[in-house]
């Protein structure tokens, strides 16, 4: 996205100034440009960010890509009963019993002899 604002004001600049001082110095300015362009020298150095920037964006996606895992894995270990997130029964979390207590009602059984 920087390169295509960078290319555009540098292009939009080119065109000002080639509009202001007229068609030989705008031709002027588009053979320089063209020079520059074709020049050995700049065309191994864009080759050379054009491949760090790959490489980069590679990196970055394999980091994403396995943090997004690890987060899609605790998020579905999250419900789970007697597990904190790491496979293993939790040592401190007693194992659930039913009560006395009416699930719908909320109130307690009772009986009466």
């Amino acid at each position: 996205m920087r390169f295509k604002a960078g290319f555009t004001a540098g292009f939009a600049a080119g065109y000002v100034l080639g509009a202001k001082a007229g068609q030989e110095r705008y031709q002027k300015i588009v053979e320089t440009a063209k020079s520059l362009r074709d020049n050995p020298g700049v065309q191994r150095l864009t080759g050379e960010v054009n491949k760090t920037v790959s490489i980069g964006k590679d990196r970055v996606t394999e980091a994403a890509a396995a943090q997004a895992s690890k987060a899609k894995e605790a998020v579905a270990n999250v419900g789970r009963k007697g597990d904190g997130g790491d496979g293993k029964p939790d040592a401190g979390t007693p194992p659930t019993t039913m009560s006395g207590t009416s699930a719908s009602s909320g109130t307690r059984s009772t009986s009466k002899p």
